[in-house]
């Protein structure tokens, strides 16, 4: 999929707020079942703007649920264990 640097930019800056892929495609103007494959293929330039763009979002969420975690949030302790457990070594 040959993409444009707008494009790109498009697919982080959408993918970072947790748009679906769909609206990701239609708003970039992309074809979304060739968006969807490429994607899913885990492979290519719109697989690397979407996951780019997805850690963009997910890192500070993280931080903010370790550190009401750190200040004692049992929700944000269970969620953060979650987490490790669902990242763990031993998953791989």
């Amino acid at each position: 999929m040959l993409l444009t640097e707008e494009q790109i930019s498009e697919i982080e800056n959408m993918a970072e707020l947790f748009f679906s892929l769909d609206q990701i495609a239609v708003n970039a103007e992309i074809d979304p079942q060739e968006f969807r494959e490429e994607v899913e293929s885990k492979s290519g330039e719109a697989y690397t703007a979407y996951m780019r763009g997805w850690f963009k979002g997910e890192i500070p969420l993280r931080k903010s649920i370790a550190e009401a975690a750190a200040n004692g949030s049992n929700p944000a302790q269970q969620m953060l264990l979650t987490m490790i457990q669902n990242a763990s070594i031993d998953k791989l």
